[in-house]
């Protein structure tokens, strides 16, 4: 126990990794109905949404060659385990949280195997975050092709957070991607979450908000790119991710999208 605890103090720590999940769960259930769902599956769905990306955290730690390997891999079997129980009562919800973990496990055979294509193994690691987030749409009671638009709105923000973490460390290069390909990148998938969520049924003030929010990112990228990659870089990491989940929550309220 005592070892789980520092883990998740460490590697998923509640103050940053935690609450953005949280707030994530919220945003993707706001973007995906009018009515506001009954506590109890609001409650597991949030707690399954949490624990599936502290396993993804679980895989791609193990996957990195952490030291503790049979603790990663009994933290994933606890997980998996509190997840299907959660979600006994709704095999969609429980299909969609199973495939996520699938493809999690699986990706990491792909490079093993001789596999580097950048936009093969794009496809191969993003799709695990990619149901998690459609998880929270389908757990909330939404259509699947608004649940579908709410995680890809969502799913943009995360790949942005992917692309602009740790630009201070040269080695690290996502998918083979350089500083400069990573930050066009971020751009484009913050672009695409701009569009889908201009094409669900949602507040016209979102897609317009979030136009905005990834406008003035990349306005602060291309700064830091122009100033030889020196000075602050307030628009990377988690930063674009809390913004948006938080603009999407208080427009979708204000807006009365809740009932």
């Amino acid at each position: 126990m005592i070892a789980a605890t520092r883990y998740v103090r460490l590697r998923f720590p509640p103050r940053t990794h935690g609450l953005a999940a949280v707030l994530t769960y919220a945003s993707v259930v706001a973007l995906s109905v009018r009515t506001w769902p009954g506590v109890v599956p609001l409650l597991l769905g949030g707690i399954t949404f949490v624990s599936l990306f502290l396993f993804l955290r679980l895989v791609d730690d193990l996957d990195d060659g952490e030291a503790d390997a049979a603790g990663l891999r009994a933290g994933m079997v606890a997980v998996a385990a509190a997840v299907v129980l959660l979600n006994l009562q709704d095999h969609l919800a429980l299909a969609l949280a199973g495939g996520a973990c699938a493809a999690a496990l699986a990706a990491p055979f792909l490079p093993r195997h001789g596999i580097k294509q950048p936009v093969v193994l794009f496809v191969a690691y993003e799709v695990a975050p990619l149901l998690v987030l459609a998880y929270g749409g389908v757990t909330a009671g939404a259509p699947p092709t608004v649940a579908v638009g709410a995680a890809v709105v969502l799913w943009s923000a995360y790949e942005h957070w992917k692309f602009t973490r740790k630009l201070d460390e040269p080695d690290y290069r996502p998918f083979g991607l350089g500083q400069g390909a990573r930050l066009v990148a971020a751009g484009a998938l913050s672009a695409t979450g701009v569009v889908v969520a201009a094409l669900i049924a949602v507040p016209w003030v979102v897609p317009v908000a979030l136009g905005l929010l990834a406008a003035a990112f990349a306005a602060g990228a291309l700064s830091w790119w122009r100033a030889g990659r020196r000075g602050g870089t307030w628009w990377s990491g988690l930063t674009y991710v809390l913004a948006v989940d938080l603009a999407v929550l208080v427009l979708c309220t204000t807006w009365g999208v809740w009932e």
